[in-house]
């Protein structure tokens, strides 16, 4: 029933439309997205560790609007990318991967904005330094969205087997 769906979803208009005409905006979008998630993350987490102490914690908070911009343009361009190949992708673990890093990468990013950034009185001054419980979801954070972007990357070459593909 599921492969059933996925070939529908993947034989669909939509699907070629993407494939045939779109596709360079999608991947051009999907990278636009990535650069502004993943950049403005690694920023916020490279400061949390430590780097870059001349910029206020909080003064970070205010990237958090373009993150998520950054976000929901990867979903939007994600979505129109896994309708191309959706029975490949759905099988494939370096999909699961990268869902799961996305998934725990932004969890990660939310416990950091409400356990640092949020909290403006504690880490205003340019110098203040984070708890070190903060900075271990920092490397955790930046351990996620590493292996999102290589398992997504992965992802566009590798089918291991073209499990459940029956092309």
């Amino acid at each position: 029933m599921i492969d059933q769906l996925l070939r529908a979803i993947q034989d669909s208009a939509f699907a070629n439309w993407v494939q045939e005409s779109a596709y360079p905006y999608v991947i051009t979008l999907h990278s636009v997205g990535l650069a502004l998630l993943v950049g403005l993350l690694v920023v916020i987490d490279l400061r949390v560790l430590g780097f870059g102490r001349g910029l206020p914690l909080p003064a970070l908070r205010k990237l958090m609007t373009v993150i998520w911009i950054g976000f929901w343009t990867n979903f939007a361009s994600g979505i129109m990318l896994f309708v191309i190949d959706a029975k490949k992708d759905f099988y494939s673990p370096l999909f699961r991967i990268k869902l799961s890093s996305i998934a725990i990468g932004l969890i990660l990013g939310t416990l950091i904005k409400r356990r640092v950034l949020d909290r403006d009185i504690e880490y205003a001054p340019v110098d203040a330094s984070a708890p070190s419980n903060a900075k271990v979801l920092a490397v955790c954070s930046l351990l996620c969205w590493i292996t999102a972007i290589v398992a997504g990357r992965l992802l566009a070459y590798f089918t291991f087997g073209d499990v459940g593909v029956d092309d």
